[in-house]
């Protein structure tokens, strides 16, 4: 899996890249078909690890989620062609709001730049309303230089936007929000 790329046809249209690059993120509701999303939680049900990255060797998986045409389209938009397909595959289903994370923190391994090099890209395959603690964005954060260990005593920002989504969907946002 490791280096392998792709293309496709690009989705986006110039205002919704624009609304990424000044939001940083992106919300496509509800693409993935029903049948991948049951799929998908039979297959986290059995395999507990907080990195099923296995899960990225199930074809049906490749095709409904990570070359779902709507989002790697937009992947496409962002990143340009050939962009590099995952390696990695993490499990982040909790029970409710996970206070475990420290409060605001910047993900992976942040390095700030005005560029889109990397994306990060989130797959909820089942409903997630505010109450199941979705993960929340500040829109246009990623344009402003930030230290993580800076942000953890934060509870809560004015303008935060929690993804709150129904089953199927995929969250795209800039890698350094």
């Amino acid at each position: 899996m490791a280096g392998k790329t792709r293309d496709c046809e690009p989705t986006l249209t110039d205002s919704d890249v624009l609304d990424f690059c000044r939001n940083g993120y992106l919300l496509l509701e509800g693409v993935v078909d029903e049948d991948v999303n049951r799929r998908t939680l039979e297959f986290v049900a059995d395999d507990t690890y907080y990195e099923p990255t296995s899960i990225l060797d199930e074809d049906w998986f490749m095709e409904g989620v990570v070359m779902n045409s709507e989002a790697a389209g937009a992947v496409r938009c962002l990143l340009g062609a050939g962009f590099h397909l995952p390696v990695l595959m993490s499990n982040h289903r909790v029970a409710g709001p996970y206070a475990g994370t420290g409060g605001w923190h910047v993900d992976g391994n942040y390095d700030f730049s005005p560029e889109v090099n990397y994306l990060q890209v989130f797959y909820y395959p089942q409903d997630t309303p505010v109450e199941s603690g979705p993960t929340q964005v500040l829109p246009g954060s990623h344009l402003i230089r930030n230290k993580a260990r800076f942000m953890g005593h934060l509870n809560g920002i004015r303008g935060a936007v929690p993804t709150t989504s129904p089953a199927g969907s995929i969250f795209i946002t800039a890698y350094q929000i």
